[in-house]
């Protein structure tokens, strides 16, 4: 069902310069956080309730009485906030003397045609608003009564739910439904569709057995006004009420109660995947699809999730990012290259201008602790968000760091197959690889968009763990002044020129005595010779497991936590090699952080 076509928004909240959002059924957005895409939810509502008020004001009013009708900011439930400017881009009401025009514009199905029908809002102080179709069709109060009766409602995740819910009038159930409130109202959501439909409560009832394996039992009101909903699962004797399920088990009753609840909507769900695991994310999206037709709605959503993201992709996919809308799904180059490595890697490269391929999680750690360490220029650039992809050719050891860069990145994919399939949609997008050489004797390519970058040593580790570190860090950690501080000493030393000659000499006891008894600079010459073809992140993890097993207690660093070190190191003994690196990455993440979108958003 399509009841809405397109949304076209001007001047509200995230949005400045015009933007169109294509509305399929149903239609996804997607954006990292703060990008827009709940304004833009918020924004229907805004111009449905606004529409409705203006033809309950003006419908029985001559053609040059309908005039604007004002709208008080509380009654606004759908778009909350403290003050009627905070729906303004930037809350800029006016510039001098001039109002600043807020337009929001839906392409309406009517009469086999869609017909643009613009809202249009003028500020009048801190609780008021007033509104107006806008010109070209303030006279076609046929087509505004068509599409004021549409019926926009907008549903937030699900928050905490308490253990009672006192029955609610409907209107009451609305208000809390548009602060976000949703927890306060499940069960009165339940007991409306029991009122209606058994049929559509016994559909709610066989779907949450198929997700959730448990007997959803009826809703009823108690003695004292509250309503009462229990479930019972396999192996517990005594039902359960709803309040002791799951946040996820929540969220799909609360989807499923809104949609057989209010039919021949326009629907706008805000993360309809949120407390959900990957299954449930495409049972949801499929869910609200499915059920949603059905009952005559159209469905509009908001998600974070990558499998809503590529369930989505052949039907109607929008890309928000600081205000402005992509149309992913509308593009056939785009759609169809997204298809074979995944539409988050664009959505991450568009927004970034960048992509920093390393070998792990770990690495990012270290270059990020390396400069500021060092404090690199490129430290204060770093930010949360930064665009990496992981890259191996081996798959990982079976930990759960291991498990989460698997998924996260591409194992066995190479930085040019996944930069290039990516250049194609982004033509001015930079790439940087920063990988280890394993003593392969690899070579840097620094010429193209893409540029590779080996280090010299074996591994980024190789450029700070030396035995004089990993001593220092193991004896900081235990009290100078305690009781068994000389055995622990003792204990540290041991261990760690153990393992020197184990693995670093391979028990050569001669060449072992001349390095330790040798100057300090001629013992790091001889430590960086013997080493550079050795994995040192795997002697410094050794080096601590076989600590712990000595003198008890809990490995003082384990895998992934190396980068700890870095602090421990001295400044005069980082490798100018290091800051070549962080210039890279500040060439890298500078420019890109400049024009992000003004760049890209040609694309």
């Amino acid at each position: 069902m399509r009841l809405l076509h397109y949304l076209e928004i001007e001047n509200f909240k995230r949005f400045g310069e015009q933007q169109r959002i294509e509305l399929a059924h149903p239609a996804v957005l997607i954006g990292p956080n703060n990008c827009g895409k709940t304004s833009a939810i918020q924004a229907l509502a805004l111009w449905s309730q606004a529409l409705r008020t203006w033809y309950d004001t003006r419908k029985d009013s001559s053609a040059k009485e309908r005039t604007a009708t004002g709208l008080n900011r509380l009654n606004i439930v759908a778009v909350p906030v403290q003050r009627t400017r905070f729906f303004w881009h930037n809350t800029q009401v006016r510039t001098g003397t001039k109002d600043v025009s807020l337009v929001i514009t839906v392409g309406v199905e009517f009469k086999g045609q869609v017909v643009a029908l613009p809202m249009r809002f003028r500020n009048q102080g801190d609780e008021l608003v007033y509104c107006t179709p806008g010109h070209s069709i303030i006279g076609d109060m046929e087509l505004i009564r068509h599409a004021a009766m549409l019926k926009v409602e907008l549903l937030y995740p699900m928050s905490g739910l308490e253990t009672e819910e006192p029955l609610l009038q409907p209107g009451r159930i609305d208000v809390l439904l548009g602060q976000g409130q949703t927890a306060q109202v499940l069960r009165n959501l339940c007991l409306m569709v029991v009122r209606s439909s058994a049929e559509d409560w016994q559909s709610i009832t066989s779907l949450m057995h198929r997700l959730f394996n448990v007997e959803l039992s009826q809703p009823i009101e108690t003695t004292r006004g509250s309503i009462e909903l229990q479930y019972r699962q396999p192996g517990v004797k005594e039902t359960l009420d709803v309040s002791s399920s799951g946040r996820g088990f929540q969220q799909m009753l609360l989807i499923f109660a809104y949609l057989y609840s209010h039919k021949k909507i326009i629907l706008l769900v805000d993360e309809p995947d949120a407390h959900l695991e990957i299954l449930r994310q495409k049972q949801v999206y499929v869910l609200l699809r499915d059920i949603a037709s059905e009952n005559g709605s159209q469905v509009v959503l908001v998600t974070h999730s990558e499998v809503i993201l590529d369930e989505a992709l052949e039907n109607n996919l929008t890309l928000l990012l600081d205000g402005k809308a992509d149309d992913l799904a509308g593009k056939q180059d785009i759609r169809n290259s997204l298809k074979h490595f995944g539409a988050e890697h664009y959505v991450k490269a568009r927004e970034r201008g960048y992509v920093l391929y390393v070998e792990g999680g770990t690495d990012v750690d270290m270059l990020r602790a390396l400069a500021q360490r060092m404090d690199h220029p490129v430290a204060a650039a770093w930010d949360e968000r930064i665009n990496s992809f992981y890259v191996q050719n081996n798959y990982p050891d079976q930990d759960m760091d291991a498990e989460l860069e698997r998924v996260e990145g591409g194992f066995g994919i190479t930085p040019q197959q996944h930069f290039n399939g990516l250049r194609n949609l982004l033509p001015q997008l930079k790439g940087l690889a920063i990988l280890d050489n394993d003593g392969r004797n690899r070579k840097s390519q620094l010429n193209d968009a893409l540029q590779v970058a080996y280090w010299k040593r074996y591994e980024a580790e190789n450029y700070f763990i030396t035995p004089e570190l990993l001593r220092n860090y193991a004896m900081a950690q235990f009290p100078s002044n305690d009781l068994f501080a000389q055995q622990t000493q003792q204990a540290v030393d041991e261990v760690l020129n153990d393992l020197v000659l184990e693995q670093v000499f391979e028990n050569a006891q001669a060449d072992f005595d001349a390095w330790a008894q040798a100057n300090a600079e001629v013992a790091r010459v001889l430590w960086e010779a013997k080493t550079e073809r050795r994995k040192l992140s795997a002697f410094a993890e050794e080096f601590f497991r076989r600590l712990s097993t000595r003198i008890g207690g809990q490995m003082l660093l384990r895998k992934g936590e190396l980068h700890r070190l870095i602090d421990h190191v001295s400044l005069p003994s980082i490798p100018t090699e290091v800051k070549e690196k962080l210039d890279l990455l500040a060439q890298l993440f500078c420019p890109a952080a400049s024009h992000e979108e003004v760049e890209l958003g040609k694309s």
